[in-house]
């Protein structure tokens, strides 16, 4: 599947606007309204983002590190819509194998202090 920036932020932009209108529709008791945009995010999710290629990273953000599985488009990656830059204040983005479970205790002890 061929897979653009744009495209994928595209994308991502209907599918959150798409969740704003189903917890909107949720809370006016609007139920057409949220089993419509329900199924739209479940068409979306099936027929485009679970079949994006993902990668798994390290990236730090401050002091802290983090792993996740993000994105991978062309040599940029992306999480939540927008790309791991430093501009936006990711640093040392790197692609690693695996997160191991030392990583997620790391990443869950660091998180105690902030």
């Amino acid at each position: 599947m061929k897979v653009t920036r744009k495209s994928y932020q595209e994308k991502y932009s209907e599918r959150s606007e798409l969740i704003c209108a189903k917890q909107s529709a949720d809370r006016a008791d609007d139920m057409p309204s949220y089993f419509e945009a329900k199924a739209r995010i479940e068409e979306l999710d099936k027929e485009f983002f679970d079949k994006l290629p993902t990668v798994k990273v390290s990236f730090s953000i401050g002091s802290r590190s983090y792993y996740q599985e993000v994105v991978k488009i062309g040599k940029s990656y992306f999480k939540y819509g927008e790309s791991l830059t430093a501009g936006r204040g990711y640093y040392g983005v790197t692609e690693i194998p695996e997160i191991t479970e030392k990583m997620t205790h790391e990443m869950i002890s660091d998180s105690y202090y902030y």
